[in-house]
């Protein structure tokens, strides 16, 4: 615990009491409206407790409250694998009135101390998308759409010099793309391709477990045991069966994306997008992920949201499909 020098303005940053869980939940709620570009999504008591005490025993959680006599003025949050080597930074706020003033700067010293703690092996400390804590933040400018992450720090708020002035370095940006489906039609070269694909006898279709072969062997070639194992769980006997598109060639499987899905926000939601190595550079990818926007579409669903790298060749593909950047965030690391 530390302490402000002047009598009878005592400042304390301690390990949050979950009795002050409404007061982190209102400063949350207040500093969103007060600190405009802050797009986090408003939380409840019930989303706060389910982020920042989360039930597992592979991360370590450290939630700490700034106060000022039993005033909540801050809250910082961070995060450590319980055998890693980097902890995770994934909020500080502070309220209106206090910012400035050092009460930021203690939370952060304050919570890099308690995660080297988590780990004798902390090395560096990362705000970035690895961040187990996924804070949901909705898109400048819409009626609620929402983007269920956070990846990174966003470059056009006052936390991102905040953090480089404290020793953080970016190392990586993420950019957010939006794309709203009310309206949303096949731009006309990406229909030139899919008629150009379908010349050659690949087409565009939904997965049939009784008609199609290769799967499998897709996903061997795509080297990604995560896509295999969610597209697995949702054809199983017992699974939800939500539509993936496919790449086929004849009856075999030569690029997947899905399952698909709506969120409650009405969010398009898809697991990942892949095309087999034989098939690259034919215009398949591209064709898939329009096509996979035309199905979350008639499936019921009002927007995407997605990120990917900077410096990721498939922004291409997703500014092809007419989505467009709502959202910069960096990535930043700080060795010890």
């Amino acid at each position: 615990m530390s302490e402000s020098s002047q009598p009878g303005n005592t400042v304390t940053v301690s390990v949050l009491d979950p009795v002050d869980t409404g007061a982190c939940v209102q400063l949350w709620n207040t500093c969103r409206t007060e600190c405009p570009p802050l797009h986090y999504a408003p939380v409840t008591p019930e989303l706060f407790a389910s982020l920042f005490f989360p039930d597992t025993a592979e991360w370590r959680v450290v939630n700490l409250a700034a106060h000022r006599g039993r005033e909540v003025i801050g809250f910082a949050s961070g995060s450590v694998r319980a055998d890693g080597e980097q902890g995770y930074v994934t909020v500080v706020i502070v309220r209106d009135g206090e910012r400035r003033s050092g009460v930021g700067t203690r939370l952060l010293a304050e919570l890099e101390a308690r995660l080297a703690e988590c780990s004798r092996k902390l090395d560096r400390y990362e705000v970035m998308f690895f961040n187990p804590v996924a804070i949901p933040w909705i898109v400048p400018g819409t009626d609620g759409h929402d983007h269920p992450n956070a990846p990174g720090v966003d470059v056009s708020c006052d936390g991102y010099l905040f953090l480089k002035n404290r020793g953080y370095r970016d190392i990586a940006y993420q950019n957010s793309y939006y794309l709203p489906l009310s309206d949303y039609r096949y731009p006309v070269d990406i229909e030139s391709a899919i008629a150009a694909l379908g010349r050659d006898g690949v087409r565009i279709v939904r997965y049939d477990p009784d008609r199609h072969t290769g799967l499998g062997e897709l996903f061997d070639d795509l080297g990604n045991e995560e896509w295999r194992r969610i597209v697995d769980a949702n054809f199983a006997a017992d699974g939800p069966a939500d539509p993936v598109l496919i790449v086929e060639d004849g009856h075999r499987v030569c690029g997947f994306t899905g399952p698909t899905r709506v969120q409650p926000s009405g969010r398009g939601y898809f697991a990942g997008i892949g095309v087999h190595s034989d098939y690259r550079g034919r215009g398949a990818g591209t064709a898939l992920f329009a096509a996979l926007c035309m199905e979350l579409r008639r499936v019921g669903a009002s927007f995407m949201t997605l990120f990917t790298g900077e410096t990721n060749p498939a922004r291409n593909i997703y500014e092809a499909a007419g989505f467009r950047i709502v959202r910069t965030w960096a990535d930043m690391r700080k060795v010890r």
